[in-house]
């Protein structure tokens, strides 16, 4: 999966960049900045052929486009994860996902 060099505070510019290399599918990111670094979120595929469950992945980011957990970290694990959004209340995030209906 690859991210816009253009992040939504607009503090980091450049060339796109690299959060996740793992094979299969990838998508619907969801970014958020908070305590100095970028905070992505996605949509991830790479259990699916196990299970048939997709799966929301988030990775750290820092201001000069380091990906500090390569590949991310997996948050959620279920048969719904499409449209990932994200919010931050300045102390806690809250990952939400729609499911296929």
């Amino acid at each position: 999966m690859t991210i816009a060099g253009l992040l939504c505070t607009g503090l980091l510019f450049g060339a796109d960049f690299v959060i996740c290399t793992v094979d299969d599918f990838q998508d619907y990111p969801a970014v958020e900045y908070a305590d100095g670094q970028y905070y992505v979120f996605w949509t991830d595929r790479r259990f699916y052929s196990l299970n048939e469950r997709f799966a929301i992945y988030g990775a750290r980011v820092s201001q000069d486009g380091h990906v500090i957990d390569q590949n991310g970290k997996l948050i959620f694990c279920d048969s719904t994860a499409e449209a990932v959004g994200v919010a931050y209340d300045m102390s806690n995030f809250f990952v939400v996902a729609r499911n296929h209906c």
